[in-house]
């Protein structure tokens, strides 16, 4: 699913990245607010209990960014579909009102230095 999301996002990084950084704030901020409990609890655990307790908290912080990637790769799917981009709010499309997103000025800027005027309309 990483893998299947960064994919996505490398070619329209620009476009993407905004959706991306939302969904790893939300689990960074989720696992840093878990800290300090899991580590109260931990230390007072036996090594044995420990190591079953963390395994199980490393487990279930896996499945919850599975399941949050998961839900990204399908924003990224519905959002920029066909090279357009919908809105969205907190990870949900909340509109079919599509936008084409712009290019780059750099790359506008390389076209007419390389084109001068042959594509400008009159």
């Amino acid at each position: 699913m990483c893998n299947f999301v960064a994919n996505m996002v490398y070619p329209r990084y620009s476009a993407m990245i905004g959706d991306l950084r939302e969904a790893q704030q939300e689990l960074e901020d989720y696992y840093a607010a878990d800290q300090k409990e899991v580590e109260e609890r931990a230390a007072a655990m036996t090594p044995g209990e420990r190591a079953d307790y963390l395994t199980g908290k490393t487990i279930a912080y896996t499945d919850k960014m599975m399941q949050r990637w998961d839900k990204l790769a399908r924003l990224l799917i519905v959002k920029h579909n066909d090279q357009i981009m919908q809105p969205s709010e907190n990870g949900v499309v909340v509109s079919s009102r599509r936008t084409s997103p712009a290019y780059a000025p750099a790359f506008i800027d390389a076209v007419k230095e390389q084109t001068g005027s042959r594509y400008v309309r009159k």
